[in-house]
């Protein structure tokens, strides 16, 4: 892959995964919240539609759709998460599509904890992410790919949550399939200080 078609490269999937998930019922709950977001215009996006994989086994789950990206309470890799997946370009390169889906997975799984309706059965852990890059032709699942996707992701952590220290490695799946890669952020205070800092700014819905 040329430098020319990586610069091209901005559908990436970004994964916060969640450390507490006590919520038995999460279409009751996460089906309400994103129709309220999409009534209230809560988020800086062109939200449009809810979807509900919620019965389907590792699936999608719950899906809010937006014009510039999705957000699914996702347990398509048997582990529950939030995942966004970028579906418009971005300004700038790669490196600002990944770290600005990365900004967005932070932002949301706040507004997430914050709803009173959760009430702590609910958490992320901002530090570690997975990265996946959902474009074949531009980042395959493959050596080459991985050398040259690493580096994107590396740089997007680091302009996403601050430090020099983001640790990249390549996630031994099926070359099936899509490239993936976990994150390790080394400034875990910064990113947890980022979270709660964006977590009390945020209103808080008691509906």
């Amino acid at each position: 892959m040329s430098a020319h078609e990586m610069d091209r490269l901005y559908r990436v999937c970004v994964k916060i995964f969640a450390v507490v998930h006590e919520i038995e019922d999460d279409a009751a709950l996460f089906v309400p919240i994103f129709h309220e977001w999409i009534r209230d215009q809560v988020l800086d996006l062109v939200a449009l539609d809810v979807a509900d994989y919620a019965h389907v086994p590792e699936s999608p789950g719950i899906m809010l759709v937006c014009h510039e990206a999705s957000f699914s309470l996702d347990r398509s890799d048997g582990r529950f998460g939030l995942m966004v997946q970028r579906r418009t370009p971005v300004d700038g390169g790669p490196v600002d599509a990944v770290a600005s889906t990365m900004r967005l997975a932070v932002e949301v799984a706040a507004r997430l904890e914050r709803d009173a309706r959760i009430s702590g059965k609910l958490r992320f852990n901002p530090s570690r992410l997975r990265v996946e890059a959902n474009d074949r032709l531009l980042a395959s699942n493959s050596d080459k790919g991985y050398h040259d996707f690493g580096p994107v992701v590396r740089q997007a952590a680091a302009a996403a949550f601050g430090g020099t220290g983001p640790i990249v490695e390549r996630v031994n799946n099926d070359s099936r399939d899509r490239l993936a890669v976990d994150v390790s952020v080394e400034s875990v205070g910064d990113v947890q200080e980022q979270m709660a800092a964006l977590t009390l700014a945020l209103p808080q819905s008691s509906v």
